[in-house]
Formats: C-alpha cells, sequence, structure tokens
C-alpha cells in the first residue's frame, strides 16, 4: 500500500518518539491533521525533513500518528502482516504459553496499534486433543480497519507456511468489532460475525484448551461463547495471576483435604469462571473436594461458568445479582477459603477517577468480608488509567477498614502473551494483588 502523506514534527518533538514511544499527538505536528483521511497511511519526518517511520493518521484524535515501523521504506502489505505475526508467534513460543489458548497480537505491544487477536485451541466433538483452532481479531481503529484485507491472507499465510500445527482447513475466524470505543475513531460499531468456519464449528458454545496453573496438570477446558461473549469471548490476560494464586490454592486445598472438610471458592465477576474454574482443578488434583459460587450479571456467562467449574471437578452454585449493590445481604452469612475480586474496569476515562475508586473500594470491602481468617483474597484491576498507586491506595483503605492483617505475597500483571514496553506505560494495565489472611 502506498504511503501519499508525509506529515512533519515541530523542532523538538522528534525526542519522545526516537525514544520509542508509538504515537504522536496532534500538539506535536508542524502542521494540521485535519485534512487527512482518518486511518490513511502516512510517512512521519523530523523537522528537518530526516523519515522517521511509516504508520496512520486520523484528523479528529488527540492520537494523530500511531506507528506500524520504524523503517520508512517498508511496504505495508500482507507480507508486512506475516513478518509481524512471525515475530509475535516466536514471542509466545519462547515463553512457552504458544501450545494452548493465548493473545496471538496484543497492538502496541506487537507493534500493531489497533489490532488484538487472540488464539483459541479447540476441542471438537469426539476428540481427545486439540484438534481446531480460531483466530478472534478486533480492530479498534480506522487505520487498522483499513489494513484488515491483508490480515486474513496473512493469517492464512502465516498458518499454512509458519506454523502448520493445525491446517487452515481447521481453521476459524472471528471479527470482534462491537467496542463501543470505535465510535471515537468514526467507524462503526458491528455485529460480531465469523468470517471463516469449518464443519463442526460451533461459534456460540465451543471447547477451548487453556494452559494449566501448574506444567503437571492437563489442560484446563471451558466452554465460551465468541459471539454472545465479552470482547473476544475469554480473558487471557490472567495466566500468570492464576498461577500465582494456584501455589497458595494448593496448600489451602492439602489442608482441607486433611481436616476432612470441603474447599469454598467464592469467584465474583466470574464471567465464564476462569479463576473458579482453574482453582478447582488445582485443589481437586490436591485432593480436596471443591465448591465454588459464582456470582456475575449475566445468566449466559453463569451458566457456561458452572459447566466449565463442574468439568474441572468443583461443585458450582450460581448468584446472578449486580455485585456492587447486592454482594452484602446475598451472601450475608457466608465466608469463604479463597476470594477472587476480579471486576470489569470502573475507570474508562480520566472524569471516572473519582467514582471509579469508591465503587473499587465499595467492591473489595464486601469481598474482603466473605474471606475467613487463613484464606487467600485475590484483588484485581483492568484499569489502565487506574494505575498501580491508585490501586495501591485502594487496597490500603480497605485494609484499613478491615481491621485484620494481611499479608500480600504476590503482585502480578499481564501474562507473557502480552508483551509490555517501557516506553509504553498506555499498554500495561491489569494489577492483581494476593494476600493471606491472618
Amino acid at each position: 500500500m502506498s504511503v501519499p502523506h508525509r506529515w512533519l514534527l515541530k523542532k523538538g518533538s522528534e525526542k519522545k518518539f526516537k525514544f520509542g514511544h508509538p504515537w504522536v499527538f496532534s500538539s506535536e505536528l508542524a502542521q494540521s491533521p485535519k485534512l487527512t483521511e482518518a486511518g490513511q497511511l502516512i510517512e512521519l519526518r523530523e523537522f528537518a525533513g530526516e523519515a522517521l517511520a511509516i504508520g496512520y493518521g486520523h484528523p479528529n484524535s488527540m492520537i494523530s500518528f500511531r506507528t506500524l515501523t520504524l523503517d520508512p521504506k517498508e511496504k505495508i502489505d500482507a507480507n508486512f502482516f506475516v513478518k509481524r505475526f512471525t515475530q509475535a508467534f516466536r514471542e509466545r513460543k519462547h515463553a512457552g504459553v504458544h501450545e494452548h489458548s493465548h493473545r496471538f497480537i496484543f497492538a502496541e505491544g506487537d507493534y500493531l496499534p489497533g489490532l488484538i487477536i487472540d488464539r483459541f485451541f479447540l476441542r471438537t466433538a469426539g476428540s481427545e486433543s486439540t484438534s481446531a483452532q480460531v483466530f478472534v481479531l478486533q480492530s479498534s481503529t480506522a487505520g487498522m480497519d483499513k489494513l484488515l484485507g491483508f490480515v486474513v491472507p496473512a493469517l492464512e499465510d502465516f498458518v499454512t507456511k509458519v506454523d502448520p500445527t493445525i491446517a487452515w482447513e481447521k481453521t476459524a475466524l472471528v471479527f470482534a468489532n462491537d467496542s463501543k470505543s470505535r465510535a471515537m475513531e468514526g467507524i462503526a460499531v458491528e455485529q460480531k460475525r465469523v468470517v471463516k468456519s469449518f464443519e463442526g464449528f460451533d461459534p456460540d458454545k465451543a471447547v477451548i484448551v487453556v494452559q494449566p496453573a501448574f506444567e503437571s496438570m492437563k489442560p484446563v477446558l471451558f466452554d465460551v461463547d465468541f459471539i454472545g461473549g465479552q470482547k473476544t469471548g475469554f480473558f487471557l490476560d490472567q495466566r500468570s495471576n492464576v498461577a500465582l494464586a494456584a501455589k497458595a490454592v494448593r496448600e489451602l486445598a492439602r489442608d482441607a483435604a486433611r481436616e476432612g472438610r470441603t474447599l469454598r471458592i467464592l469467584d465474583l465477576f466470574c464471567y465464564v469462571g476462569q479463576w473458579g474454574t482453574q482453582l478447582a482443578a488445582v485443589a481437586t488434583e490436591a485432593g480436596a473436594k471443591v465448591e465454588v459460587t459464582l456470582v456475575d450479571a449475566s445468566m449466559k456467562a453463569l451458566e457456561l461458568a458452572a459447566a466449565n467449574v463442574t468439568r474441572a471437578g468443583g461443585t458450582p452454585t450460581i448468584l446472578k445479582l449486580d455485585i456492587l449493590d447486592q454482594l452484602g445481604t446475598a451472601v450475608e452469612k457466608e465466608t469463604f477459603d479463597i476470594v477472587i475480586c476480579d471486576p470489569p474496569a470502573f475507570v474508562k476515562k480520566k472524569k471516572d477517577l473519582p467514582t471509579g475508586t469508591q465503587a473499587y473500594v465499595k467492591v473489595n470491602k464486601e469481598a474482603l468480608r466473605k474471606a475467613k481468617p487463613g484464606g487467600l483474597f485475590v484483588s484485581c484491576s483492568c484499569s489502565g488509567l487506574f494505575d498501580e498507586t491508585e490501586f495501591r491506595g485502594m487496597l490500603s483503605r480497605v485494609t484499613a477498614a478491615y481491621f485484620r492483617p494481611i499479608r500480600w505475597f504476590a503482585r502480578g500483571s499481564h501474562g507473557p502473551d502480552h508483551p509490555q514496553r517501557p516506553e509504553f506505560p498506555q499498554g500495561t494495565y491489569l494489577k492483581s494483588w494476593l494476600g493471606l489472611i491472618d
């Protein structure tokens, strides 16, 4: 694809860019971007005229330019995407996460701004092993929308030539371009749709293969809904945090088994029950009987979660409720050995910070009251604008009101399939703290 436009940076504005930040804001440009079509490919130059990068622009966004490549001579076409996909696959392979469902492309983290691709390995009917796969794609910008015509042939080339573990004929593709944030880019908020399928693929109820908490365990299977579910159908970013929690859960499960009692888990904002299912599998392998109380606002998600927990060896109980307003009364007299509090993003814009902080404080206070002394408490936030300092402050307020010491023994973030760039803090969003209650 040709690059018809050139933009100049203001004098002195190239310093941040040369340190690697992939965005250029409108205030950093020497000319107005207003006459450029949204998503148009742009050659970026420093004020003196030296070519710096190729990316795409937007005339009406504060983020005027997003970088695709630092090689101004590189052609943006299907081969460009094959190269990026191959580099991403190599990183996942080195990190040891490529054999189970994983985030295949993480936007700027993989030098493809505006593009998320989750790769799910599937168990199909009658199969005892991974037998198919589905790539779920999310485009969030006008620039990436214009390049999607290269993405599908590039994926086919990647699957056929780079990683032919599962044939292209057994590969499905789903476009999940339904995020409301697309409207801010001036592009349509679409319905999710299957753009490539294979015989026997049911996007409304597929069985995905997820990496277990311990290498010695069998992969964990989940029923998911790629069309009616949230985002890409499953949240893959908690991989490392589940593994951190599993070590404590295994010990708590062994204690419960020795004492002849049932281990009780409370999974709040459970969606399809990733936390409850993974930890039930760990506790069952450790010899304990497990009850998992699954709480969410979606009955469809709860039904999937209950099936997933049952398959992992646990006994599920489902509660459909508004957790912020109803948790205190819904399970008023119950306590649990393990409490997971993994809410949605309460802070999506800077103006949401005060009310979002109060929501985090409220729900964590209620959740912590449900945890037994000696139990495990896990608190998470996926709000990028609610940073580590804000999160720490929230937990301090919550624990101060609890009047019981909590020994925070681990902190986590996204897994290795969500690569980070130190020069791009906006790409880091997930926080998870794990504590044992005295």
